[in-house]
């Protein structure tokens, strides 16, 4: 790994016992530093065998997803790390993750290419299913697979994503104003129209769960996911600022449809309807009315 030090940032909230020791314990070896902020209030209580590499952070207050990754990356860059890989508390990663993340940006910056990160394939720790990588267009998305090598796609997820930091002081932070939702795809709009690649790298995978828990809707086989009334609020009201920050007009058309869709089925469908209608109202109007935080 030619790229200069590279550390882990793993953001925590309320984990299971254990779990967080079990990530850090799985990425001994492939990293140099590794930094845990948990946001847990009160603090959750992590332990682990004390080292020099890692070090665990509690604000004492749940300082946002956005937020505590901007702290956390100014912190490892502050070390001297050059490249951040950010992993959420429930990601399983596999030995070669590191190593296989570094040699694809590697190889796009040799070729002297402006990259702002790399990421894995995405493992469905439920469903066991590979989602693709994408490129945003109409009338559907262009969705990305392969078994070897990367490929330039539009958005990648926070967790599994190595960031290089000389692009990240370019492109600027997470927008901290919003939270939770949406930020990992404002920030990869931005890099894109600021004329970086995103590149997702075939033959490098992460176990991650999405979503709180899972429905069925009548007449559908698949499992639909659904988070509580305080995330479809943070979820409709970022999704309408994101709208007003420079989204692709192939995003918002599609995903206008989605939150149409969404809105019908967790109003009349999913418990609790009125609690779930309440929410999303809530932020479409906030999303409308107040001005996109930054």
């Amino acid at each position: 790994m030619s790229g200069g030090m590279i550390g882990a940032l793993i953001i925590a909230y309320h984990p299971p016992p254990g779990q967080v020791e079990s990530l850090i314990d799985s990425l001994r070896g492939q990293l140099d530093q590794v930094l845990v902020i948990d946001n847990s209030q009160p603090a959750s209580g992590i332990k682990w065998a004390d080292n020099s590499e890692s070090t665990l952070l509690e604000p004492g207050t749940n300082l946002g997803v956005a937020e505590a990754i901007n702290r956390g990356v100014a912190r490892l860059a502050n070390s001297g790390c050059k490249r951040v890989l950010l992993l959420d508390q429930d990601s399983v990663p596999a030995s070669d993750l590191v190593a296989g993340l570094a040699r694809c940006m590697d190889q796009a910056l040799g070729e002297g290419r402006a990259i702002a990160a790399a990421g894995p394939v995405i493992r469905d720790q439920d469903s066991g299913q590979d989602a693709p990588f994408l490129r945003f267009g109409l009338p559907r998305n262009q969705r990305l697979r392969g078994s070897q090598g990367s490929v330039s796609c539009d958005f990648l997820i926070s967790s599994g994503c190595l960031l290089n930091l000389d692009a990240w002081q370019q492109i600027g932070p997470m927008r901290s104003g919003w939270f939770i939702d949406n930020i990992d795809l404002e920030w990869s709009f931005r890099a894109r129209r600021q004329g970086f690649e995103l590149l997702g790298c075939f033959d490098v995978h992460l176990d991650h769960a999405i979503g709180e828990t899972r429905f069925l809707l009548p007449g559908h086989r698949l499992p639909y996911r659904h988070h509580g009334p305080a995330r479809l609020y943070t979820m409709m009201r970022n999704r309408l600022w994101l709208y007003r920050s420079g989204a692709p007009w192939s995003w918002i058309i599609r995903d206008s449809l989605r939150a149409a869709i969404k809105f019908i089925c967790f109003s009349l469908l999913v418990r609790p309807r009125l609690a779930n209608a309440g929410a999303m109202l809530r932020g479409l109007r906030d999303g409308l009315v107040r001005r996109p935080a930054a």
